[in-house]
């Protein structure tokens, strides 16, 4: 029986992860399924948005005009944990990457747009047209594992209709391919795995898991003739 427990909890995710994804066009809110989540409809006008895990960005596109709405607005988020191993070397240093990108842009004096991003203790903030990449630098010490969490949101507003405002939000991580430095300067012969965190069970499925301990405990003990409690 001993045995049996230890494997069945090592298939148990030993810390949490953070998974999440939303959109919302005027009010209405769409939660992600399988790492994305989407609303509206881009090529007709209006609020559209869109967040995805598998590209990880987000964007947020909101616009009034003769065809479509008076007014809209759009957002949207994306949250995920990754996991960032540093081998090859000893000791501590950090890791640079120029891979995230934050941009609001609009135009017309009723449209407005925001966009934010961070990857760890790095935080971009945009309210204006400011695609480039920005530098991000995370404190690693060799071989250990640390959780750096992504996350991007975004928003854009327009209207009432006054000319033709439009405006559009984007964040993202364009890539995270990392270069390592120390106090010499940068190094070489260094390894990384850059991986999603694992995520937690959800509540619910914790009581199924008890069930299962116990009802694997009860049939160990009915086979070996002894009380089950």
């Amino acid at each position: 029986m001993r045995g049996f427990v230890l494997v069945l909890f090592a298939a148990v995710p030993l810390f949490g992860g953070t998974v999440s994804t939303s959109a919302t066009c005027d009010g209405v809110t769409n939660g992600g399924s399988y790492g994305a989540a989407s609303c509206g409809d881009s090529g007709i006008g209006g609020a559209s948005a869109e967040a995805s895990l598998a590209e990880m960005y987000v964007y947020a596109i909101a616009s009034s005009g003769y065809d479509t709405p008076d007014s809209s607005s759009a957002t949207a988020s994306l949250t995920q944990d990754f996991i960032l191993t540093v081998t090859g070397g000893q000791g501590d240093g950090y890791a640079e990457t120029e891979g995230l990108y934050v941009s609001g842009q609009w135009r017309g004096p009723q449209a407005w747009a925001s966009a934010s991003a961070s990857l760890g203790p790095c935080h971009f903030e945009s309210e204006s047209d400011v695609g480039l990449p920005q530098i991000c630098q995370v404190p690693f010490v060799f071989g250990v594992p640390q959780t750096l969490t992504l996350s991007e949101s975004v928003s854009a507003s327009a209207g009432p209709y006054i000319g033709t405002p439009g405006a559009t939000g984007s964040a993202g991580l364009e890539n995270y391919f990392f270069v390592f430095f120390n106090d010499q300067g940068q190094m070489s012969g260094v390894t990384y795995t850059f991986v999603p965190g694992e995520v937690t069970p959800e509540p619910r499925t914790l009581p199924l898991l008890t069930a299962m301990a116990c009802a694997a405990f009860i049939a160990f003990k009915l086979r070996r003739g002894s009380p089950a409690c």
